[in-house]
């Protein structure tokens, strides 16, 4: 026996022992036949309530289908890796692919076979990130009976709903914070002090730099403190937000050093976002000195980050530059502002933190289910997890 037929074997072997009993495995295309969608130009379209789908999800409506429902639709070029599950007739553009015949298979259970790829592995090696049907027709996939099928994604579509709840539950408590902002960071809605009696009188004007004390002090050697970046979720530890060694192995001797409950900004943007050093990080960290370091010792810091983070144009108008934009900390000292007594924003910032950390249980809860639904899938789409039917 030569030792290609050896290697064959073992493969063979290989399959046998990967594919759970009762199963069957075959070529994607004998599973879930996928077609490239249909050109829609804007200034075709008709309005009308069917969807129209590209490799984003719905994007817009037109008036005629050409796909019958349910539908599985998933990117052919831009954007790929999102698979999603349309319930009504609908429209698949050209950017994407639709699943044309699910030869008997249970479209739900696809649906989730389809988003358990790993598309990256499939895509073009060119500018533009792209799939080829074709490639995807050729892997080979292992698929249950169709009860089974079902089952499988009857416990699936429970998670779903779960996490569309909790989602909704976050959307919701950050449109109640941002209103309780607009009303209570102006002076609009005003509450009651430690005596049980509303706040009276008006603000009075400021400069933000009457409140606002610079903080100077920069590391002396290299990873002196925890380096920190920001994120959309705020500030974060630079080893764990990037994977390359290069970025967390710079030289970092000089730079800003940020203490607990001390604020920053990335002074080379108007996207008005400011970042606390949380009590929970409770340590001293450093940052780049594009990071400007400061603090209110006289007045509330949780008010005040809830003040300058009320709008993500706040500041716009503030940044000077022309190829980028630069919002110096001299700049930010010398706005006006209408702000409260001190009392009145600790009141203030117990509401609002307290809207805080209802958002963080609801997207902790959210992270969790996310993770639980994917270890979920990964049993129960290989069969290493078998459901009863």
């Amino acid at each position: 026996m030569t030792h290609k037929d050896m290697q064959m074997l073992r493969e063979a072997g290989s399959r046998e022992r990967r594919v759970p009993e009762g199963w069957g495995e075959f070529r994607l295309s004998s599973v879930s036949e996928l077609q490239r969608g249909f050109d829609l130009p804007n200034n075709q379209r008709v309005k009308g309530t069917v969807p129209v789908v590209s490799s984003g999800g719905i994007t817009g409506f037109h008036a005629e289908a050409r796909s019958k429902a349910p539908g599985v639709v998933t990117g052919r070029y831009g954007s790929i890796g999102d698979v999603f599950f349309i319930e009504e007739d609908y429209w698949p553009l050209n950017t994407a692919l639709w699943v044309k015949n699910f030869h008997g298979n249970d479209e739900k259970f696809i649906y989730y076979l389809l988003s358990s790829f790993d598309f990256k592995k499939f895509s073009d090696k060119t500018g533009v990130p792209g799939v080829n049907r074709n490639d995807l027709h050729a892997v080979k996939v292992a698929v249950p009976p169709l009860p089974e099928q079902k089952k499988i994604a009857q416990i699936l579509s429970t998670w779903d709903k779960a996490i569309t709840t909790t989602e909704q539950l976050l959307v919701n408590s950050q449109q109640q914070k941002k209103a309780l902002m607009q009303q209570l960071l102006t002076g609009k809605q005003r509450l009651l002090d430690q005596n049980g009696k509303r706040f009276e009188g008006e603000w009075e004007s400021y400069e933000l730099g009457d409140w606002i004390r610079d903080f100077s002090e920069k590391s002396v050697t290299n990873d002196q403190h925890e380096v920190l970046t920001s994120s959309r979720t705020g500030l974060v530890k630079q080893s764990e937000y990037f994977t390359e060694s290069r970025i967390s192995q710079r030289e970092n001797a000089g730079f800003n050093v940020l203490p607990p409950r001390y604020i920053t900004y990335r002074s080379r943007s108007d996207d008005g976002q400011f970042f606390f050093n949380r009590n929970e990080f409770s340590f001293t960290g450093i940052i780049s000195t594009y990071y400007p370091v400061f603090h209110f010792p006289d007045g509330d810091s949780t008010f005040f980050l809830n003040y300058l983070n009320r709008s993500s144009s706040a500041f716009a108008g503030y940044s000077v530059g022309t190829s980028q934009k630069v919002l110096s900390l001299n700049v930010l000292k010398g706005i006006k502002a209408r702000l409260p007594k001190k009392e009145e924003q600790q009141k203030i910032a117990a509401v609002l933190s307290s809207a805080d950390q209802e958002i963080t249980t609801l997207q902790q809860k959210l992270n969790a289910l996310k993770q639980e639904k994917k270890a979920l899938m990964q049993q129960l789409l290989t069969g290493k997890l078998r459901v009863v039917v």
